[in-house]
């Protein structure tokens, strides 16, 4: 038999590409995990691929798993903010669903809100975003995944300091090297008022060390917008809750006034600090340090805050292009998570000393030895 007959018995639909590979479409999570299993035991390249998320081809003699008929949104709970979705649901389609029962997925980058929920959570991001706290968490509270015999295994809705180690380490983050995500429980916030202050800054490392500070504080923003130019830099930051917002950003403007910071008082910064960048932005996961020495002209908007860095989307002046950007960041010691063909990897299991480990779950899982 050969390989199109063995994925075409899956019960997915197979169409084969001009490289060589073939395009996989299960219709349903059952098909899914049949045809991972029949890709694995073939030991062919994998590469997987949901609603929205941009084009992607099947690798030359490989599969793309193509979910974008597994987009249902099974439940949508607004009382609980709880979510059951399908990975090939587009991230857009589960947002205008939880605003419909009063909830919301909350700020996201724009490559997140272009993509699929399957996406989010295998991707550089790891389903990470902003909570309250000044901390930043997976937005799935459990996951269902795809493993390489074809069974299907569901994480535990627990905390996660009280379970260690579990299936959503080869899940989120993966880009489906060694499970697939299938389904997720996803947490929602309530739809709450926003409410936004604007400062002058002497410049981008004045703006910067403010939001650090508040993020040390326990004061993080949902959003903040920094534009910074050859003789003045600007902040603005929102905070979210009906009865929280204006207590924290009381709170957060004696904290910026101590750095030096003075309020402009622009009536009109809710509506600046969510204006899409201009120019031709790049995406990234920097630490503080990364933010503070990226550029002196340029704008940052930054969103998932939390006491170590923040994720932002960067944009130099018009003139210069996203390849510039990325290489100032990346020169700042940032990791540019998109767009997707300027993409860095994170760290090597060599780097981080598991070598030997991630060569032996290689083998036991059965999945492809290099990334391509």
């Amino acid at each position: 038999m050969s390989l199109r007959e063995d994925l075409a018995s899956s019960g997915a639909t197979v169409v084969e590409e001009a490289n060589g590979g073939y395009r996989v479409t299960p219709p349903s999570i059952a098909s899914l995990g049949r045809a991972v299993a029949v890709v694995r035991a073939w030991k062919q390249p994998l590469r997987v691929r949901g609603s929205s998320d941009a084009p992607v081809h099947a690798p030359p003699h490989g599969v793309l798993l193509d979910l974008g008929s597994l987009d249902r949104i099974a439940a949508v709970d607004g009382p609980t903010g709880i979510a059951r979705v399908e990975a090939g649901c587009s991230v857009a389609a589960l947002e205008a669903a939880a605003r419909r029962a009063g909830c919301t997925l909350g700020p996201l980058l724009p490559s997140v809100r272009a993509g699929s929920v399957g996406a989010w959570l295998a991707g550089p991001t790891r389903g990470e975003r902003g909570i309250p706290g000044s901390r930043r968490e997976t937005a799935a509270l459990n996951v269902s995944a795809v493993l390489a015999d074809g069974r299907i295994a569901e994480s535990r809705a627990a905390p996660r300091s009280a379970t260690g180690p579990d299936l959503d380490h080869l899940a989120l983050g993966g880009g489906g090297r060694l499970a697939v995500v299938a389904a997720a429980w996803i947490r929602l916030f309530p739809v709450a008022p926003a409410l936004a202050g604007s400062w002058a800054c002497r410049d981008l490392e004045t703006a910067v060390a403010g939001m650090q500070r508040l993020c040390h504080d326990r004061l993080a923003p949902a959003r903040a917008r920094i534009v910074t130019g050859a003789d003045s830099t600007r902040l603005a930051a929102a905070w979210e809750g009906l009865e929280t917002a204006p207590i924290d950003l009381e709170r957060a403007g004696r904290t910026l006034a101590e750095l030096g910071l003075a309020p402009d008082g622009d009536q009109g910064a809710n509506r600046w600090v969510r204006e899409n960048a201009a120019g031709h932005p790049i995406e990234v996961d920097a630490r503080w340090a990364s933010l503070r020495g990226w550029s002196q002209q340029g704008e940052l908007q930054l969103l998932g805050l939390h006491a170590g860095g923040a994720f932002a989307t960067l944009a130099l002046p018009e003139a210069r292009g996203a390849e510039e950007c990325a290489a100032l960041a990346r020169a700042a010691g940032a990791r540019v998570i998109a767009p997707r063909r300027m993409r860095d990897a994170g760290p090597s299991w060599e780097a981080m000393g598991a070598g030997a480990v991630w060569k032996r779950l290689v083998e036991a899982l059965g999945v492809e030895e290099a990334a391509s």
